[in-house]
């Protein structure tokens, strides 16, 4: 039965999408002369050409730095909101009235997208890199707040139960009872919000946030395609980087 289900869910979904081996075959020819556009990218670093904006190597090292800012903040303010309401959120930890609320506010805030968020954040400060970080900690807040509180409900119950009968009080108990059985998994959850937030961020130059995405943006507006393909290969190395940076952090938690 679960097997008919899925196979119709496909179906519906292949015909609602008009997706078909026909189509991307005829679309193939625009693919590659897209492809040949880009190739080679452009490598050089001499100002002497007239073009609208510098070569992208010129502006590739600023351009890295605010992405990985961009990351590395708005993953941090995520995190620490995170753990407030992760504990709130708990059912081990308060009662239903009060943890119930926060995991809807929690859900809603995951269902934003975060372009939609940066959209928001563009509109009401501007253009610049803080749009993005704050986009990027509202989208991972959502996130992390639902890991963190899932690991503070599976956690033992027997090191509270002790430190509870010893007159502890609840900052005590979360701190002694709690932190350090969840510690590690949630430092690994932070490790992988951030290898994701540095994707997104990467990308969020679309909508006027600063980082790889905005120069990516502003090469192709002006058909500088090379550039723009020197600017995608700077994101995937700088992306591949973090990923292994990330990836040998997080086997030394486990």
């Amino acid at each position: 039965m679960l097997a008919a289900l899925t196979l119709a869910a496909l179906a519906w979904s292949v015909v609602g999408t008009e997706t078909s081996f026909a189509s991307l075959h005829r679309a193939l020819p625009n693919m590659s002369a897209f492809l040949h556009r880009m190739w080679p990218p452009d490598l050089s670093w001499d100002t002497s050409e007239a073009r609208p904006f510098s070569p992208p190597l010129r502006l590739a090292a600023a351009a890295v730095a605010i992405t990985l800012q961009i990351s590395l903040l708005g993953t941090a303010l995520g995190a620490v909101g995170a753990v407030l309401l992760g504990l709130l959120a708990s059912e081990n930890l308060t009662p239903h009235w009060l943890h119930h609320p926060i995991k809807v506010f929690l859900a809603l805030v995951r269902s934003l997208p975060i372009i939609l968020l940066a959209l928001l954040f563009v509109a009401a400060i501007g253009l610049g890199p803080m749009p993005g970080v704050l986009a990027v900690a509202v989208h991972s807040l959502g996130m992390l707040g639902k890991l963190y509180a899932e690991e503070f409900e599976t956690a033992d119950p027997g090191v509270w139960e002790a430190l509870d009968g010893a007159g502890a009080n609840w900052f005590q108990k979360v701190r002694f009872a709690l932190w350090p059985q969840a510690a590690r998994q949630i430092f690994s959850h932070t490790l992988f919000r951030f290898e994701m937030n540095l994707r997104e961020s990467a990308v969020l130059g679309l909508v006027g946030v600063a980082g790889l995405g905005l120069w990516i943006e502003n090469y192709r507006r002006a058909f500088d395609y090379r550039s723009v393909a020197t600017m995608v290969l700077v994101t995937m190395l700088l992306v591949l980087a973090v990923d292994q940076v990330v990836f040998h952090a997080r086997r030394r938690l486990k």
